[in-house]
């Protein structure tokens, strides 16, 4: 490769997503050298044994310059085939099997590491595509691999895929690099791949084919032990234990199980009396968004509707928000705030939207309860309105904003529902977001932020009139496309922040406020950690001490984010005191 690293987006990619596709690897006379040796075999197997002269490109492709290249910074050095390779096509593939993978319950064997700017991804998938196809065979579930829910059955056998599972569309020659912990398969066949797997070089997960295999090495005096005994001292990379043997135990005894299914005990059950959905927990901790439909009814509808056209003339236009971007630009977002104050009846239908049953139940089980709204905003955009740049990340983590998934909880401190009062289709524009991207390691590559260049990664949520949208606001990759339709948009956000950290601002922020007489005569230093919870927007919005040549000092230097305006841009302490 001519250059020392993968790009930021390379990395980013396979981190939120858990894939990479490298178009044009192969050259096509490296192609069709695979396509005749399969022919003159006339196999689907052995590629590595065939004899002479055909065995040749498939060993090749073992030590492919851009295959390495890419492991040894996916897998890590050392990194070993697994398996046989195995050759894809309509004689060999049954489609329709149930998706295999996920990252729950998580198999170490395979897993997907990263801690201070390392990455492992211990098990990968590499297809080779031999032949063109608009859509290929293969499908997975993208940013599966970080999954810390159980598959729903239906999102498995594709029965109820929720628009979960994508098809990379492959040309001859192209490689597809999967880690395997994503959850993929076949759904159907359509084109000829050919699949090796390789894992890091400590791995052990299955045997290899030699005769060795078969013979595994026991002393003489493990004859002398308990089964149980002799299933503890097993020695791995035969066939004999792989999957090595499993002993169950209760505390008091130890068995082998000679199914040797995992034998892994769990401290917590599924509870039946939560009220969570399987598959909406599921959807929201694999994208960071969730879309609830038809919680409004036709007659709230009209009446939300009609409140938005009686006050048309308050409407104002913002800011152009699509900061350098070509396919967001556009006109200012125009907005309508205040609507929980309008003069009764209007003010009604957005009212019945606080602390409603479907969104309260949700946002508890997202964040907790306490979690407190903010005002009621219409988002009105007319056709040429600008798009919002895309915005917010996992990367670098916000505490207050970020997301967290622990001992079967969702912790999302910050959530914004949009209700939709008008049908949104992909045609239109608005909502947008990188499902995945509330777990990112990476930082969001600009051809993200402004979608000019989203490597397929940016998703445009379809919604109807009635449904609800949920996302992360600050750990879910978020902004808005470019409104293209001739109706206008009409959607209603409203952002709710938990009980744990301010947003907001506020009069409590101010010491003497939160303090009283505590705070009389202290310095602008003493003051700086005296001010209440404030507006948490990364950095350099609220004042905040550093240390200069062994002395204390103040900084209220601000940044280009958005601050309370509670919040000082320079000293407060009165010079008398």
């Amino acid at each position: 490769m001519d250059r020392e690293a993968m790009t930021n987006e390379e990395n980013y990619c396979f981190d939120v997503a858990g894939y990479l596709h490298v178009p044009g690897t192969l050259t096509r006379v490296e192609v069709d050298r695979l396509n005749g040796a399969i022919a003159e075999v006339g196999q689907n197997e052995g590629m590595l044994a065939w004899p002479g002269a055909a065995r040749e490109p498939f060993r090749d492709l073992l030590v492919h310059p851009a295959l390495v290249w890419y492991l040894n910074q996916i897998v890590g050095q050392g990194f070993i085939l697994d398996r046989s390779p195995q050759l894809w096509s309509d004689e060999t593939c049954a489609a329709g099997a149930p998706l295999q993978g996920g990252n729950e319950p998580r198999d170490p064997g395979i897993a997907y590491y990263y801690q201070n700017g390392r990455r492992f991804s211990e098990g990968v998938r590499v297809l080779w595509a031999l032949e063109d196809a608009a859509e290929s065979g293969f499908a997975l579930v993208p940013c599966s691999h970080k999954g810390c829910v159980p598959t729903p059955d239906g999102v498995a056998t594709g029965t109820a895929d929720m628009g979960l599972t994508y098809r990379p569309q492959l040309k001859a020659g192209d490689m597809l690099i999967v880690a395997l912990a994503t959850l993929q398969g076949m759904r159907s066949w359509r084109q000829r791949l050919l699949s090796y797997e390789f894992v890091g070089r400590g791995v052990i997960r299955s045997a290899g084919t030699g005769d060795r295999v078969q013979q595994e090495p026991r002393p003489d005096w493990h004859a002398e032990l308990a089964e149980e005994q002799r299933a503890s001292l097993y020695t791995p990379g035969y066939a004999a234990t792989t999957p090595p043997p499993a002993i169950v135990t209760d505390g008091k005894t130890v068995a082998v199980d000679p199914s040797r299914e995992i034998f892994h005990p769990s401290f917590m059950k599924v509870d039946p009396d939560s009220g969570i959905d399987h598959e909406e927990f599921y959807f929201w901790d694999l994208n960071g968004y969730l879309v609830l439909r038809g919680v409004m009814d036709e007659e709230w509808l009209q009446a939300a509707n009609a409140a938005v056209d009686r006050f048309a003339d308050r409407v104002e236009v913002g800011a152009e928000l699509a900061r350098g971007s070509q396919s967001l630009a556009g006109t200012g977002r125009p907005l309508l705030g205040g609507l929980l104050e309008l003069p009764a009846p209007y003010c009604e239908p957005f009212r019945k939207m606080v602390a409603h049953p479907a969104v309260e139940h949700r946002l508890n089980w997202m964040g907790a309860s306490g979690g407190r709204m903010g005002g009621a905003t219409g988002f009105v955009a007319v056709k040429g309105t600008s798009g919002h740049a895309l915005h917010d990340a996992n990367e670098p983590l916000n505490p207050g904003r970020g997301y967290i998934y622990q001992n079967g909880r969702s912790y999302c401190e910050a959530v914004t529902v949009t209700w939709q009062l008008r049908d949104v289709t992909a045609a239109d524009g608005g909502f947008a977001c990188v499902p995945g991207s509330h777990k990112a390691y990476y930082k969001m590559p600009p051809g993200i932020r402004t979608c000019d260049d989203d490597m397929g990664l940016v998703r445009h949520v379809e919604m109807r009139a009635g449904d609800v949208l949920f996302f992360g606001d600050g750990g879910t990759t978020h902004g808005a496309l470019a409104w293209k339709s001739e109706v206008a948009r009409r959607g209603i956000l409203i952002k709710y922040s938990s009980k744990n950290f301010n947003r907001s601002g506020g009069e409590m922020v101010h010491p003497e406020n939160r303090w009283g007489a505590e705070v009389e005569g202290m310095s602008d230093a003493q003051l700086a950690v005296m001010r209440g919870p404030d507006r948490d927007v990364f950095q350099n919005n609220v004042p905040r001490l550093d240390v200069v040549d062994g002395a204390v000092a103040v900084s209220y230097e601000r940044n280009g984010s958005l601050y309370s305006k509670e919040a000082p841009t320079g000293p407060v302490a009165r010079e008398d005191k």
